[in-house]
């Protein structure tokens, strides 16, 4: 297990500095290049730990892009690459507590952080803010008090540009129209993160849903404790999915907590029509218990995206296609979605139908081994192959973020190594949702 990192005195949160610590990062990364360490693996590997440890120094968005490469980078990036960029989601070196106090006093006012003793070391940290264990004195009552860090949105732009030249000039991630849209993506779920108030009334909703439901654990909102920088949660212990405990549980329980993670993928989709879009393994804990009733424990709502009514006709019919292999169905929704267009060939068409049965080729099999599956390789590999062929068009921001949800869900399966059949909750859920949808096939409009 990696050693927790020393605190930082402070982030670097001007402009000039961040600008001057990613040139650096930038220049390192085109030597490695231009050098062929590439070649070196030994070499190259340290020049990519010293890349990424200045990420997790940088905090923000910076470090945004690193977690985010580290969930697509489960099957795309050489291991030990995504090993290390994990680190950026549990184990990022944490601000120091005379730096954190200060924003605690501002935010709460002292009558209220007077209400509480606070353990100044932090259970966690991350791009945004870092976890501190918290007690109420009068009720004893545990809290999670997550705390924003200061002037982590004062240069999202600027870091953004230069984190895209770093990756680019590093040949660390495979380059394209996807690359760019993780991006964007990053950009738009920066700003909705950095909005506490926004991420509670989100965790409030999520705890009144999921509260009944067993499988589940969504830590209780305190809203007293919580301002536009301040989140403050009920406290919840959890292990990873990747930690050894959760690796050793029995094939029949981590089967469960697979499936449980796929229902609640579904229901957010299908039902809820609120989506969790930042499903990196680091916001998602495993509650173990003695009577193997395990449970899964949800954090971080600050990426929560509506889902269109609209959107959804048109999706559900590449979903409903895509495990039926109904081509049809697949041609019809992607021609109201925008991704097909009249004028495409009859090759292009087959291939888009073709892709979209590969993407759903978990639903097709009795049994699947998700631990085993080469699946998201296949995919990027049928991807480029479009891309050098035709010109792409700009896919819905819907689907770009419903793209990386389904590729959370892959990895969390893939990582506990689940071998199930999710046929039968996929088909459930569909069934639901068409069953109040009469005009799905109604002709499209001119």
């Amino acid at each position: 297990m990696p050693q927790k990192k020393e605190a930082l005195r402070q982030i670097r949160t001007g402009i000039l500095s961040r600008g001057l610590s990613l040139a650096k990062a930038s220049i390192k990364a085109s030597r490695m290049a231009a050098q062929g360490i590439l070649t070196d693996r030994p070499i190259w590997l340290g020049q990519v730990e010293s890349l990424i440890a200045e990420l997790g120094q940088l905090k923000g968005t910076a470090m945004k892009v690193g977690q985010t490469l580290s969930m697509y980078g489960e099957h795309l990036l050489p291991k030990e690459v995504n090993e290390l960029l994990k680190t950026l989601q549990s184990n990022s070196p944490p601000l120091h507590w005379d730096a954190i106090l200060p924003i605690l006093e501002k935010q709460l006012g002292a009558d209220k952080l007077s209400e509480l003793e606070i353990e100044p070391t932090p259970v966690a940290s991350a791009s945004i803010g870092q976890v501190h264990r918290a007690r109420i004195k009068a009720t004893g009552e545990v809290l999670a008090v997550k705390v924003q860090y200061p002037g982590v949105d004062s240069a999202v732009e600027t870091d953004l540009k230069l984190l895209k030249f770093i990756l680019n000039v590093s040949d660390l991630v495979p380059r394209g129209p996807r690359f760019d849209q993780v991006f964007e993506e990053i950009r738009v779920m920066f700003h909705q993160e950095i909005n506490y108030e926004r991420e509670l009334e989100y965790a409030q909703m999520f705890y009144r849903l999921l509260k009944d439901d067993e499988r589940y654990i969504v830590p209780k909102p305190y809203e007293r404790y919580c301002t536009r920088k301040i989140l403050t949660t009920a406290f919840i212990e959890g292990v990873s999915a990747d930690s050894s405990q959760a690796q050793a549980l029995p094939l029949e329980r981590r089967n469960q907590l697979g499936l449980s993670f796929l229902h609640l993928y579904l229901r957010e989709l299908f039902e809820i029509r609120q989506m969790q879009t930042d499903p990196h393994l680091g916001n998602y804990r495993i509650h173990i218990s003695p009577d193997g009733h395990d449970r899964l424990v949800l954090f971080d709502f600050g990426a929560v995206r509506d889902v269109p009514t609209e959107f959804l006709k048109s999706y559900a019919l590449l979903v409903e296609g895509g495990i039926y292999e109904q081509a049809r169905l697949v041609e019809k929704g992607g021609r109201r979605l925008g991704l097909l267009q009249p004028q495409d060939t009859l090759e292009l068409v087959k291939d888009y139908v073709d892709l979209c049965f590969l993407l759903t080729e978990p639903f097709k099999n009795s049994v699947y081994d998700w631990g085993a599956s080469d699946l998201p390789k296949r995919v990027a590999a049928k991807v480029s192959r479009i891309a050098v062929s035709y010109k792409l068009r700009a896919p819905p921001r819907e689907l770009v973020f419903l793209d990386r949800k389904l590729g959370g869900v892959f990895i969390f399966l893939s990582v506990l190594k689940c071998k199930m059949d999710g046929r039968p909750a996929v088909e459930a859920a569909l069934k639901s949702y068409l069953k109040d949808q009469p005009d799905r096939f109604l002709p499209d409009p001119e």
